[in-house]
C-alpha cells in the first residue's frame, strides 16, 4: 500500500505540475515515477504488476476508440500504411538489433516492439486538437487498428518462438478464436446489449467491465496475453452509439490508470549505461525518420495530399504501449533480461515524449516546404470575383448544394482525392491542394474572391488563408468561443455552429452576405 500511495502522489504531483505550467503530463510522470524510485527504493514485482493493470485499461479505453466504421473510405488506404510501416519498420529494428550484437529472439521482441504505434497517445493527440474526424485522423485511426491487430497476431508467434512451432500454432489459434468472437460481439451482440442497459449508469458501469472481465478470462484459459482480451474487448464496443455511452464511463477511468502507468513506467526505468543510451537513441531515430517518409509515400501514391501524409507520419512516429507488453511477457518467460527490456521501455519514453512536439502543424508545415516533389495544381488562370468553399467534406457539401444556382461562380479548394473527384464530377471547379499553402490559396484566387467560406477544423491551418485574404470576407466556422475570438482577432468572420446547422448556416450566408460584401 506504501507503494501505491507513493506512486499516486507522485502522479497527482506532476498532473498539478502540468495544469499549472500547461505543458505536456507524460514527460512529467515519467520523471515523477524516477524520483519516485530514487528516493524510496519501489519492488520491481510491484511496478511490473502495476504496469500490466494500467496497460489493461489503458488499452481497453483506447480501443474503444478505434471502431472499425469510423475510417470509412480510408481503410484500403489504412491498411496498406499499417502494414507496410509495420513489417518495414519491424524488419529495420530486427536488422539494426542483430548488428547491435542481439539473438535474434531478442531481435525479435525488439522489432516487433518498434514496429505498432501508440494508440493511447495518437488518439489523445487527435481528440484535443478535434481532428479524430478529419481525413487524416480517420486514416490514422484505421493504421492504429490494422498495427493494433497485427502486434495481437504476432505477440504469440514471438512468444512461442522458444517452444518451437507447435506451441505457435497452439498461440495464433487461440488468439484467432478470440478474435472471431470479438468480432461477434462487435457486429451482433454489444450494439442491443448496451442501449438496453444504458438507462442505469450503474448497470451500464457493470456490464461494460463485465464485457472486460469475460474477454480476460478467456484470454487466460486461452493462454494468450491479457492485455491483448483487454484491447480486444474495448474494441467490441466501439461501434456509435455504444462507445457514446460508454465513454463517459470511462474517461476518468482512463486517465487514471494512464498517470499511474507512466509513473510506474518511470519508476521501473534502469538508469542505461551509455552503450545503452546509445541503442535506445538509435532505434528511436530510427522509427522517427523512417515513419514520415514511408506513410507520406503511401498517401500521396494512394492521391493524397502530402500533409496528410507527413501530418500522420509524425503523429505515428512512436513505439506502442503494446512495446512494454511484449518486453514484460519476454522478461516473465526468461527469454529477456531487464537490460533489453529497459532498452525497449526507453525507445518507447523518448518516441512518446517527441510526438506531442514533432506532430503539430508547424512541423507539418516546415516539413511541407522541404518536400522535394510537391506541386500544387495551376488551373489556367485564377478565378475572380467568385465564391471560394474551402474544404469540401461532409459540411462542406452541405454549403455546396445551398450554393447552387447562386449568382456567381464557385470554385472549391480539398486536400483529399476522394471529394475532388466527387466534386469535379458534379461539375464545380476544384483546386486540389493543402489549404495551408499559399500557393494553392492564390491558384483558387482566395485574394480576389467576393467571399470565402471556410470548413477548417484546426483554426491555425486558416492563419494562411486570412492573411491572404485580408481584403475578401472570410467566413469560418467555429465550435470554440476563444476559437471565434482567435478568427475575429485576424479579420475573419467567425460562425458558431453546431455541424447540424450547417444549412441554417448557409440560409444566413446567402440572406446576409451581400450586406458582409458592402459593409467589408
Amino acid at each position: 500500500m506504501t507503494s501505491l500511495a507513493l506512486l499516486l502522489l507522485a502522479a497527482a504531483t506532476a498532473f498539478w505540475v502540468a495544469h499549472v505550467f500547461r505543458i505536456p503530463s507524460i514527460p512529467l510522470l515519467l520523471i515523477a515515477g524516477v524520483i519516485t524510485s530514487a528516493v524510496v527504493p519501489v519492488p520491481p514485482d510491484f511496478l511490473e504488476d502495476t504496469l500490466l493493470l494500467g496497460v489493461v485499461v489503458i488499452l481497453f479505453v483506447a480501443g474503444i476508440e478505434l471502431n472499425p466504421q469510423r475510417v470509412g473510405r480510408y481503410r484500403g488506404l489504412a491498411i496498406r500504411i499499417g502494414m507496410i510501416e509495420f513489417f518495414a519498420l519491424g524488419g529495420a529494428a530486427f536488422g539494426v538489433s542483430l548488428l547491435m550484437g542481439f539473438s535474434i529472439v531478442t531481435a525479435a521482441y525488439i522489432g516487433l516492439a518498434i514496429s505498432a504505434s501508440s494508440t493511447l497517445v495518437v488518439v489523445r493527440l487527435l481528440q484535443q486538437r478535434q481532428e479524430l474526424y478529419t481525413p487524416m485522423g480517420r486514416t490514422v485511426t484505421g493504421v492504429l487498428l490494422t498495427q493494433d491487430l497485427l502486434v495481437v497476431i504476432l505477440v504469440p508467434v514471438v512468444i512461442g518462438l522458444a517452444d518451437g512451432w507447435g506451441a505457435v500454432g497452439i498461440g495464433l489459434a487461440s488468439t484467432l478464436g478470440l478474435m472471431a468472437l470479438a468480432g461477434v460481439t462487435l457486429r451482433w451482440i454489444a450494439p442491443r446489449l448496451i442501449p438496453w442497459v444504458a438507462e442505469d449508469e450503474e448497470f451500464l458501469l457493470l456490464t461494460v467491465f463485465g464485457v472486460l472481465f469475460v474477454f480476460l478470462g478467456l484470454a487466460n484459459f486461452l493462454g494468450v496475453p491479457m492485455v491483448v482480451g483487454a484491447f480486444l474487448a474495448g474494441v467490441t464496443l466501439s461501434p456509435f452509439p455504444v462507445s457514446a455511452l460508454v465513454r463517459g464511463q470511462l474517461n476518468s477511468l482512463g486517465d487514471f490508470f494512464s498517470a499511474i502507468f507512466f509513473t510506474a513506467l518511470g519508476a521501473l526505468l534502469v538508469l542505461p549505461t551509455p552503450a545503452e543510451l546509445g541503442q535506445a537513441l538509435l532505434l528511436a531515430l530510427l522509427l522517427v525518420l523512417l515513419t514520415p517518409p514511408i506513410v507520406t509515400l503511401i498517401s500521396e501514391r494512394s492521391g493524397f495530399s502530402a500533409r496528410v501524409g507527413i501530418g500522420g507520419g509524425l503523429l505515428l512516429a512512436q513505439a506502442s504501449e503494446f512495446s512494454l507488453i511484449v518486453g514484460l511477457q519476454g522478461v516473465v518467460l526468461g527469454q529477456l533480461d531487464e537490460r533489453t527490456f529497459s532498452l525497449i521501455a526507453l525507445v518507447t519514453v523518448i518516441t512518446m515524449v517527441l510526438t506531442p512536439l514533432l506532430g503539430t502543424g508547424r512541423v507539418t508545415g516546415w516539413l511541407l516546404r522541404l518536400h522535394p516533389f510537391r506541386e500544387p495544381e495551376t488551373p489556367g488562370s485564377p478565378p475572380s470575383d467568385h465564391v471560394l468553399l474551402v474544404g469540401c467534406g461532409t459540411s462542406g457539401e452541405a454549403i455546396l448544394e445551398t450554393l447552387v444556382g447562386g449568382p456567381h461562380e464557385i470554385w472549391v479548394v480539398d486536400d483529399d482525392p476522394v471529394v475532388v473527384t466527387r466534386v469535379r464530377e458534379a461539375g464545380f471547379d476544384v483546386v486540389f491542394g493543402d489549404a495551408t499553402d499559399l500557393e494553392v490559396l492564390r491558384n483558387a484566387g482566395a485574394h480576389e474572391a467576393r467571399i470565402v467560406i471556410s470548413t477548417i477544423r484546426n483554426r491555425e491551418d486558416c492563419a494562411a488563408l486570412l492573411a491572404l485574404a485580408s481584403d475578401v470576407p472570410v467566413l469560418v466556422r467555429t465550435f470554440e468561443a476563444a476559437d471565434a475570438r482567435w478568427v475575429e482577432e485576424r479579420g475573419g468572420i467567425a460562425v458558431s455552429y453546431a455541424e447540424a446547422g450547417m444549412e441554417d448556416f448557409v440560409r444566413w450566408f446567402l440572406e446576409e452576405g451581400h450586406r458582409i460584401r458592402s459593409t467589408g
